[in-house]
């Protein structure tokens, strides 16, 4: 269940209800459903059992459409959820519409004046409903017109010719409608959305005293009170503070920064009008003669103007209001190309109401990216308006075609529009010199040789090959046929190259696909490669180590040996020579391979000197054995402390060398 505060507030500013007791009853009544509690206290609404179709839409003149930007006075009012569908008009009063009886139901939610939540209120349209035939209902059910409706909520990018199907709608059913300019409904967006505690950061550049001031304000803040505060830090007073940033006909006196439409980081600048001075000669003489022709009438107004004290001084000595000129598209002292851009649409808009073309607020490269630079299945035309205060078509040219519904509509389902003012020559040169940057020398050339009375023009710009070029020129001597006929010309030239340049890159793409698979299979296989010849490299490093590891040991082993062997020749006693009187021992030793050697030996010696000298021999006693033919034994596990005489080994005998 939706929160009860807010279902309060969508109650009483559906029904009327100021009381909030009153209407708490209805609403505990109904156990909190909006709905029922509306159909109690509303129920003319609510009994028809099928609801009556709407009248017939019927042409509207321009004089009934009710602005979204006019004062919160001159808007309808929120719409509260219907009971029921509202069904759309019969087969017999929409244009394209076939088949009443197969209808689709459809959520339209009103977006408006920055709200979060709006109202909402469910649809039937018939089958064969397009786009801009929804935008004609919604004009007549909201009074918002076709060229300021923001549509959203399709699966697919969709233009108003676009009939709306079951595949486009999202699985809620749910299309929002917004407007382009920020639009005020009183305090019933205020009652739905709480207290507007989030916080605003305006980023205020003070062009008369070159200062910056990096403001916070809570979202309920009024646009009137923020210039108070400006005029406590800057001091130019409200009625002379002129703003560029504010979003297009906000109403700066009611408006508040949650219903402005702003981000929450906001770039403003402000500077202090200018106005001219009357010369003191020439005041003195215009009092003089007001003095003479002046009436009672007059003199009454005369408190008035001694209660501003700015008035009163201004007619002393200085700021004399007088006549003003219209102010330029683009300033002649502008230094930021996209703070021109969105100068440029603020004033345009101004001229010329709300139906006019809606201009890219951003710098002309950013503008060919969004556009001409996108890959072939999102490419844009991009129409660049080049306007000049001083040639005589400008007006006529945007009343008159430019700013014509079905132009505005055109422009901005098929084309990025970008604008500029060459009316001073400083801004003419900036535009000349990003034309020959973004287009080239010709396309530079091109404009260059426009003369005043040639403009405005529109450029239809393209990208053929990767070259952007300008693709047609529609000056501005041109009527509303004439205008569409040449839009629907270039539109087709770029359509039949854009769809030759789509097959390209979808074969380039599977060409790049195929390729990169192919990569990414040999990169796959000579990692494997790679890695068999790591470790088979890994293996011979392990071998050649253990190889190493054991020479190492055997070096180690057999220096202990050779050690041992030094040490124990070095304890053998001497051979006993042929003139020696004791007993002697001859012994005789036959080795593995039948090979044989003698030694004597004194009878007495003991039998572990024996073993000694076999050691030093190379047969040490762990490793081989030393046989006795008779009796058959092992001397080595005899007791070595015993001499040969003790074991019969006297005066000779033959042992046999074994390996164990």
């Amino acid at each position: 269940m939706a929160n009860r505060d807010e279902i309060l507030a969508n109650f009483q500013a559906c029904s009327g209800i100021d009381d909030v007791g009153e209407a708490f009853m209805h609403l505990e009544a109904a156990n909190w459903n909006l709905l029922e509690a509306l159909q109690v206290v509303m129920p003319q609404e609510a009994t028809p059992a099928t609801p009556a179709p709407l009248p017939p839409l019927q042409p509207i003149s321009q004089s009934e459409v009710i602005s979204v930007d006019s004062s919160p006075e001159m808007l309808p009012p929120p719409i509260p959820p219907l009971p029921a569908a509202v069904p759309s008009t019969s087969a017999a009063t929409l244009p394209s519409s076939s088949d009443t009886a197969a209808v689709m139901d459809v959520n339209i939610q009103v977006l408006c004046g920055g709200a979060s939540e709006g109202s909402s209120f469910p649809l039937e349209l018939p089958n064969s409903t397009s786009v801009s035939e929804l935008r004609t209902m919604l004009h007549q059910l909201v009074g918002i017109t076709p060229c300021n409706q923001i549509l959203e909520g399709f699966k697919t990018p969709v233009e108003d010719s676009t009939v709306i199907t079951h595949a486009l709608l999202p699985e809620s059913r749910t299309l929002t409608l917004n407007a382009q300019s920020s639009v005020s409904f009183g305090n019933y967006f205020d009652r739905v959305n709480g207290a507007h505690s989030d916080e605003y950061l305006l980023l205020i550049h003070d062009e008369t005293n070159g200062k910056n001031y990096n403001l916070k304000f809570p979202g309920s803040r009024r646009i009137r009170e923020i210039k108070g505060d400006i005029h406590d830090l800057t001091n130019i007073a409200v009625r002379n503070q002129q703003w560029t940033g504010w979003p297009p006909n906000t109403d700066e006196e009611n408006a508040t920064l949650n219903s402005s439409g702003i981000s929450k980081q906001h770039h403003l600048t402000v500077r202090k009008l200018v106005r001219e001075r009357t010369p003191r000669a020439q005041r003195k003489t215009l009092v003089d003669t007001e003095d003479d022709n002046a009436s009672g009438e007059e003199f009454e107004d005369t408190p008035e103007l001694l209660n501003d004290d700015d008035d009163f001084f201004g007619m002393m000595d200085v700021d004399v209001p007088s006549s003003k000129k219209p102010q330029t598209l683009i300033p002649a002292d502008i230094e930021d190309e996209v703070m021109g851009v969105i100068h440029f649409s603020e004033e345009f808009r101004n001229r010329y109401g709300n139906c006019v073309p809606m201009f890219y607020q951003g710098s002309l490269e950013d503008a060919l990216k969004e556009s001409v630079q996108l890959p072939a299945k999102n490419r844009k035309l991009l129409a660049v308006y080049l306007h000049h205060d001083g040639s005589v078509l400008s007006n006529v040219f945007c009343s008159q075609a430019l700013c014509q519904l079905s132009t505005v509509d055109y422009l901005s389902a098929n084309f990025v529009v970008w604008g500029w003012d060459l009316t001073h020559e400083a801004n003419k040169a900036r535009l000349l010199n990003l034309v020959t940057t973004h287009f080239g020398s010709m396309a530079s050339t091109t404009v260059r040789t426009f003369s005043v009375d040639k403009l405005p023009a529109l450029l239809v710009i393209t990208r053929t090959r990767g070259t952007i070029e300008v693709l047609s020129v529609i000056h501005g001597n041109a009527v509303l046929d004439e205008v569409m006929t040449a839009l629907l010309h270039a539109m087709e030239m770029f359509e039949e190259q854009r769809v030759t340049e789509v097959q390209e890159e979808e074969a380039r793409e599977a060409r790049e696909a195929v390729k990169a698979e192919q990569d990414a299979a040999y990169l796959e296989s000579l990692a494997a490669d790679r890695a068999k010849a790591a470790a088979k490299k890994q293996a011979e490093m392990e071998e050649k180590q253990e190889r190493e590891r054991v020479e190492s040991i055997k070096q180690q082993e057999e220096a202990i040996k050779q050690a041992v062997r030094a040490s124990l020749e070095t304890d053998l006693p001497d051979e006993p020579g042929p003139d020696c009187k004791e007993p002697v021992s001859t012994l005789r030793f036959r080795i593995p391979g039948g090979e044989t050697f003698h030694r004597n030996f004194l009878a007495n010696t003991t039998l572990q000197v024996l073993l000694n000298f076999l050691h030093v021999k190379g047969y040490p006693a762990d490793e081989y054995k030393c046989l006795q033919s008779w009796p058959r034994r092992d001397v080595s596990s005899l007791d070595t402390s015993k001499t040969l005489m003790d074991y019969k080994l006297y005066p000779q005998e033959t042992l046999n060398i074994e390996e164990r």
